[in-house]
């Protein structure tokens, strides 16, 4: 059978199926006041309300039923391609669910040209496999459950992997390989509680998130009026929150009441501020200050509460909520593995990394392709260049009569880096084969390298049947290392990457940093707060932001979020943007056009490997377009050059403003206060937030993908105490990015030194009278 269909008619037989009201305040001018005005629905979709509309449970069913609590989003792809493909998710669980166990469901879609006769998917939980089933691709989206025991999860964090095996119905070359692919749906994954939710603040990361693993936050706003101060230690909260919560993906608004939904909501302020916006008979009397989170009801969403009977009451609850967020995790050492290597295993100076200790044991493999990735964050002042390299030591094993062209091949952030041929007709016992890996690749922060053996055999071509025991083709051993050499270590500025990294230099600076929105409405306000609790988590502790309404000076460390119409052009321009060519540009943007949502996006998505936070910014491209769009490992591409500015849905720019190392300005502008609102409800999606970097990023009004343009002569700030191996490292790294230099350099040392030896030459030996 699988021999009757022509190749080419099964390669394109792929699945298609899958399936709030915004206010604003009024503004604020220059006022040190926010004003809050009446209700009034916006014409876009935001992220909260697309969660809301793909949530498969209704509200209340915390009372009548299990409710689906989703794995927060990651940094990896959700599509496995090829013939095996594995992800892996922290998930935090209570007390009561890990003595009560569950069902953990998995929501998917995968091409049909799957044979469905092999594939599987198989779903382990703190390395225990409870279970596999059979992977059908031509019904659509499905879904399957599997059944957790009470005590297989232990409270805290724990580690759920999902892989995939699967193989193609009728074509057995390695092109074939790449049309199978899986899509988990992470808008129906997730477990199935059955308990009323968190109560202990300690258990914040078992809030429920949205579709796509964002969590809403709404900050309660009591009153009319927000003074500066509330904004700011309503920021500071925030923060707390996320960092205790471990949030990768925060999504902040502000509102006068705890609507029902995903997420929770933050009150923070005196009890008498707070009383006519949450009830809090629960807590009985506040005579001091008192930090709690009450348990969500079918009208509302959980609370998480700092008050006190004065503000200093408030501020020493805030207090409390500092130290949560600094608390050691709780979970099983696989699942604290996994919430540690979600943002990168952190890596320092001359460090080597088997692969056992980044979670890849020893593996036999037997497809025809097979691929792996671990992730490392690099620290925010690595300098990129090719002062050194990577060597990657493989410990593998093939047997004779791979067909030539066998080969691995090793790509960093998408980009082929090295390739090792498997071309011995005998087979072959690699023992720490050395494979050069160029440090140029890498960035500050977040790196994935990604390992792909592409192992053709001469019979691949009949299709053998593949029911018995498979011939293995590669053996790779978990002994095998990653070196990192000694790094440069230096700052660089204009540099976004840096600041994404680890909030450079906001999270250092001596000085107070100062959060700068011109026009305080309501969906400007969601962006602000939601790009300061990133960059919190990003620092890894809260950032005392100083806040500023209306006009404000550009000194120290500063962070602009605005509409570009609502800028002074001394700060586009501080920013290294023509304030002309900007508003030209974004001219046509000031009317939004409609937007796609509900089950249309989530197909959407799904078709193509999406992230429905970014893929609400623009109408939905051509089914072909969008298909054409989408690459084999899951990542779109990312140009380099000037950014063309009609094409972004957001700009994030920096500029240097003054001599001192702080002085430093980073700028989020987008055409109205609705898309900015949705460019950085994209922007903070691990899969996003890696991207910017260079002086000015371009934020894709497509798909999330990013355009960059890097600083043509960076400014260089000393990060490290002076020492002579890291000078030599920067220096040399300097001069690899400066090759012109570098070539001038070597032909003046070259002329001096044949100078110098005719000099020597004509005055040695004898000489006649």
């Amino acid at each position: 059978m699988r021999n009757g269909l022509r190749p080419a008619l099964a390669a394109t037989l792929l699945t298609c199926a899958a399936g709030a009201s915004a206010q604003s305040f009024s503004g604020a001018g220059p006022a040190p006041v926010l004003m809050l005005p009446s209700t009034e629905r916006a014409a876009t979709v935001t992220p909260v309300e697309l969660a809301a509309a793909a949530r498969p449970v209704p509200a209340g069913a915390a009372e009548t039923g299990p409710t689906l609590r989703r794995p927060p989003a990651i940094a990896a792809p959700m599509r496995l391609w090829g013939e095996n493909g594995r992800l892996s998710f922290p998930l935090y669980v209570t007390e009561a669910e890990a003595r009560a166990g569950g069902r953990f469901q998995v929501g998917y879609v995968a091409a049909v040209s799957i044979l469905p006769e092999t594939a599987r998917l198989t779903f382990s939980l703190n390395g225990i496999e409870l279970g596999s089933a059979a992977i059908d691709g031509a019904r659509g989206a499905r879904s399957l459950g599997f059944d957790v025991p009470p005590g297989v999860m232990s409270r805290g964090f724990n580690r759920i992997d999902i892989a995939v095996a699967q193989r193609h119905r009728v074509d057995c070359s390695i092109p074939a390989t790449y049309e199978l692919w899986t899509q988990i749906d992470p808008a129906t994954t997730g477990l199935l509680a059955t308990s009323e939710g968190p109560s202990d603040p300690a258990d914040l990361p078992a809030i429920r998130g949205g579709p796509d693993g964002a969590v809403p936050i709404r900050l309660i706003q009591t009153g009319e009026k927000l003074s500066l101060r509330t904004v700011e230690r309503g920021l500071a909260a925030l923060q707390a929150t996320v960092l205790a919560g471990r949030f990768i993906q925060p999504a902040a608004d502000f509102g006068p009441t705890a609507e029902d939904g995903d997420g929770l909501a933050l009150a923070v302020g005196r009890v008498a501020e707070l009383a006519g916006s949450v009830d809090l008979a629960s807590l009985g009397p506040v005579t001091g200050p008192r930090l709690a989170l009450l348990p969500r009801t079918a009208e509302r969403r959980p609370v998480l509460v700092l008050t006190g009977p004065e503000d200093a009451d408030v501020t020493a609850a805030l207090a409390q909520l500092k130290e949560l967020s600094r608390a050691d995790p709780l979970g099983t050492p696989r699942g604290l593995r996994a919430l540690a290597d979600a943002g990168g295993r952190r890596v320092s100076d001359g460090e080597t990394l088997t692969f056992a200790e980044l979670g890849i044991p020893d593996t036999h493999v037997s497809a025809r392709t097979h691929r792996i990735a671990f992730d490392l964050a690099l620290p925010h002042d690595f300098m990129p260049a090719d002062y050194d390299k990577l060597i990657l030591d493989l410990d593998a094993g093939y047997p004779a009569g791979l067909a030539p062209g066998a080969q691995i091949v090793v790509e960093i952030n998408g980009a082929n880096a090295a390739s090792a041929p498997l071309g011995r007709p005998g087979g072959e016992a690699m023992n720490r084969r050395a494979v050069f890996l160029p440090l140029r690749l890498l960035r500050p922060g977040f790196n994935r390298i990604a390992i792909r053996a592409e192992l053709p055999r001469t019979d691949d071509q009949a299709c053998a049947d593949e029911t018995g025991v498979p011939t293995e083709r590669l053996f790779l051993a978990g002994s095998s290392r990653l070196t990192i050499p000694p790094l440069a270590r230096v700052g660089r500025q204009p540099e976004i990457a840096e600041t994404v990294a680890e909030a450079f230099p906001y999270a250092g600076s001596a000085r107070r940093p100062t959060l700068v929105v011109p026009a305080p409405d309501r969906d400007t306000m969601a962006a602000a707060a939601t790009l300061v609790a990133r960059l919190g988590l990003a620092a890894g502790r809260v950032l005392p932001f100083a806040f500023a309404a209306g006009r404000a000076a550009i000194t120290g460390p500063t962070v602009f979020v605005s509409t570009a119409r609502t800028l002074d052009g001394t700060v586009l321009t501080a920013a290294g943007l023509d304030p002309q060519a900007l508003l030209d540009a974004w001219a046509d943007h000031e009317a939004a056009p409609s937007r796609e949502s509900g089950p249309a996006l989530r197909r959407r998505v799904l078709r193509t490997d999406g992230i429905a936070a970014c893929s609400a910014l623009a109408p939905p491209l051509p089914e072909a377009v969008a298909e054409a769009a989408v690459k084999p490992d899951g990542k779109r591409g990312v140009r380099t050059g000037g950014p063309v500015l009609a094409e972004a849905a957001a700009l994030i720019a920096q500029g240097i403003t003054g001599p001192a190392e702080d002085d430093l300005l980073t700028l989020v502008t987008a055409p109205t206060a609705a898309s900015l609102r949705e460019a950085v409800a994209c922007l903070v999606h691990p899969r996003v937030w890696k991207r910017p970097e260079g002086r000015l990023t371009a934020l894709s009004s497509i798909d999330g993908s990013v355009i960059v343009e890097a600083a043509a002569e960076p400014r260089y700030v000393a990060t490290l105490p002076p020492a002579p191996a890291n000078l030599r490292r920067v220096a040399a790294g300097w001069l690899s990015l400066h090759a012109g230099l570098y070539g001038l350099f070597g032909l003046l040392l070259a002329g001096g030194l044949a100078g110098s030896t005719q000099l020597l030459v004509r005055n040695l030996g004898r000489r006649s009278e």
